[in-house]
């Protein structure tokens, strides 16, 4: 599969995610309309680079680089999962026993095509 390919479908998954569940019922639009901080506002970088993607490699134009538009939702999953609760004061040991639990189909289609966007890259 070439990179284009490779990026489009990704792309469409990352949007994808976004309006599915993530965690539970609720799903990353639910998530941004509802209430709490500045935080929130951090999903929206998930679907925007799938945007971002797709129409990059539809033009072969990209806006900004692919590279920062391939880790971008790798990070924000990161800070969510990992450093988000760190940060809150939560201890390491609950953090990762609690990983994977409670998550929903948008979460984990987020997390794997996040994962193989920054990691796989194939030559034209």
């Amino acid at each position: 599969m070439d990179r284009k390919t490779l990026s489009i479908i990704l792309g469409v998954a990352l949007i994808a995610s976004f309006f599915l569940p993530l965690t539970g019922t609720a799903s990353g639009l639910d998530i941004v309309k509802g209430p709490g901080d500045w935080k929130k506002y951090l999903w929206l970088i998930i679907p925007i680079c799938g945007l971002f993607l797709v129409l990059g490699e539809m033009n072969k134009n990209y806006l900004v680089s692919r590279s920062m538009l391939t880790i971008l939702p790798l990070l924000v999953i990161v800070y969510f999962l990992i450093l988000g609760p760190l940060i809150d004061g939560q201890k390491f040991d609950y953090i990762f026993k609690g990983l994977g639990k409670g998550y929903g189909t948008g979460m984990w289609i987020a997390i794997v095509s996040s994962i193989v966007l920054a990691f796989y890259n194939p030559r034209k």
